[in-house]
């Protein structure tokens, strides 16, 4: 085991304390006082930083790194970390790192806290989801509205992928309800990729 002042041994002890609260006990609480404590740790952000970014870490670790630093630094992420951090949250997004759907958005309204981080990377998000859209692994939402809308017209990895290229890249993406007219779209999408 390494040293206790040994900064890789500090971030693999900090991603699995960020793995053993995973994102609901972290984010999706009414009280912030478990991620307030986090943040203000002696070097948390950098701390942060080092685990979001360290393609040896667990990905669960590097992804609660990332929504830690996206929900308290209103500077980050530093434009060289966005494709990194793309190829992480298509990765998130395709292992279902969340646990549930609500915190990507429902298709149609991608104003939830994942989907508007991966919405902030811009562009350079395109291709580590343009791999999603053959992922037809079905998106459960917990809770009573949004799973009842979400869970009845079998929203899908690709469906969400889509959208959120299509708002990166900035064209109309029609949302169907029709998982077959809603693979018509992301068809017409995937000519427009560049």
């Amino acid at each position: 085991m390494g040293r206790p002042d040994d900064p890789e041994e500090s971030d693999r002890v900090l991603g699995q304390e960020l793995s053993g609260l995973g994102y609901p006990d972290l984010f999706l609480r009414l009280d912030e006082t478990t991620v307030d404590q986090i943040w203000r740790r002696p070097g948390a952000p950098e701390a942060l930083r080092r685990l979001a970014l360290a393609s040896n870490a667990p990905p669960l670790s590097r992804f609660l790194a990332a929504e830690v630093l996206f929900t308290r630094d209103p500077v980050y992420p530093a434009p060289a970390e966005r494709a990194a951090l793309a190829r992480l949250y298509g990765e998130a997004l395709r292992g279902n790192l969340v646990g549930m759907a609500n915190p990507w958005g429902l298709p149609g309204d991608l104003d939830a806290p994942v989907a508007r981080h991966v919405r902030a990377l811009g562009d350079v998000a395109v291709p580590a989801f343009a791999a999603l859209l053959d992922d037809g692994t079905p998106l459960r939402y917990g809770g009573s509205k949004e799973a009842t809308y979400g869970n009845s017209y079998d929203y899908r990895v690709k469906d969400e992928a889509a959208e959120l290229i299509a708002e990166s890249i900035g064209v109309p993406y029609q949302i169907h309800l029709d998982p077959r007219d809603r693979d018509a779209e992301i068809e017409r999408l995937r000519q427009r990729l560049p």
